[in-house]
Parts: structure tokens; C-alpha cells; sequence
């Protein structure tokens, strides 16, 4: 079988054989962004307790500023980078790579009155202040005859959690929020270009 390509002066290749003469049409593949530094990324996200596989959270907006800002652990921006939309990852993380170890220190048991009245409530967050002037957010996780139990630990602190992700969209990060060092979710991304 004798074959031969010819380049024609419209953009397509003719290919011949022996037997027949067809056109073959070459297709430039799309170059769709890459998740980098200063991208902001979208992702749906479902986190599960890895040793349950108990659903934790889902999100379909979950929106970052991709490249070391603290908006994602480490270890799940390392799985996503150079993904593109429609991409999806799983990444498991120990508390060490996560949210860390639970800290029996940051739970409290307080008078509810020393809290205003939106506090006393179960699920509901107040801001405290460590001894070196950082704001540490507390969840109220109890509240029982008078008094209200507070844990300021990250809701996933202390558990191994995977991570499902899958990419909606990728865009370049703007001046302001570079500055900001975190995603505005006002600004519009786009899926892939």
C-alpha cells in the first residue's frame, strides 16, 4: 500500500493510497487554562471522613486563589495544580496535612451570660481573642442549663478527610485580589480558556 500527504493552500492534507484520495483535516487542540499560582480556582468539593466515608460538606462554589494564599491546604493545591475544567481529583489529608490536631485548650465552658443573646445558640460563632491579639472563631456547640460549651478547633481539626474535587472554572486572579491574597467571589470566572 503506497501512501503520500500533500499539504493543500486551504488548510487540509490530502491523503493518498493506492486505492483512494480523501481529505484529512488536521484540528488544533483547544489550549485550556491550567491551574497555576495567582488562578483563581471554582470547584465542586465534597469532603468525607476517610475512615467512614460519612459525607462531611458539599459545595459547588467552592472558590480560591490558587498558589500558596492559605485558601487550600497544601496538599490539595499540590493535586490540582496543572488541572484544567472538568478535571476531578481525590486527596486525602491526616490532620497533620489538614486542619490539625484538636486542641483541647481552644473548647470552653462559659456562663451564657457572659455571651450576647445571638451567641446562645447551638451552631452559632463567636469571635474570641488569643493572648497574642489574634481573633480566633469559636463554635457554640452546647448550650445546657446556662452554661455554653465553645470549641475554637477548625470543624475538621483532629480528622483524616478526603477530598473529592472537580474543577468548574479557572481564571487569572486580579491586581486586587493578588493584593488581598484571597479570591473575590463577585468577580465572574470562565470555564477553561
Amino acid at each position: 500500500m503506497e501512501y503520500s500527504l500533500q499539504f493543500s493552500d486551504i488548510g487540509h492534507v490530502t491523503h493518498t493510497t493506492a486505492m483512494t484520495e480523501q481529505p484529512l483535516h488536521f484540528v488544533r487542540k483547544r489550549q485550556y487554562t491550567r491551574i497555576a499560582k495567582d488562578k483563581v480556582v471554582t470547584l465542586k468539593s465534597a469532603v468525607l471522613d476517610a475512615t467512614t466515608d460519612a459525607l462531611i460538606e458539599y459545595r459547588n462554589d467552592l472558590t480560591y486563589l490558587h498558589g500558596g494564599y492559605g485558601g487550600a491546604p497544601a496538599k490539595v493545591e499540590q493535586a490540582l495544580e496543572g488541572l484544567t475544567v472538568d478535571s476531578r481529583v481525590e486527596v486525602t489529608l491526616s490532620p497533620e496535612e489538614g486542619y490539625g490536631a484538636h486542641d483541647p485548650q481552644l473548647v470552653m465552658v462559659l456562663p451564657a451570660a457572659e455571651l450576647p443573646a445571638q451567641a446562645q445558640q447551638v451552631g452559632a460563632q463567636v469571635d474570641g481573642q488569643a493572648e497574642d491579639d489574634k481573633v480566633v472563631k469559636f463554635r457554640v456547640l452546647n448550650v445546657e442549663d446556662g452554661m455554653i460549651t465553645l470549641d475554637g478547633n477548625h470543624a475538621l481539626a483532629g480528622k483524616t478527610v478526603k477530598f473529592v474535587l472537580e474543577v468548574e472554572a479557572i481564571r487569572s486572579a486580579t491586581a486586587e485580589e493578588l493584593a488581598a491574597g484571597y479570591a473575590f467571589r463577585h468577580t465572574p470566572a470562565t470555564t477553561g480558556n
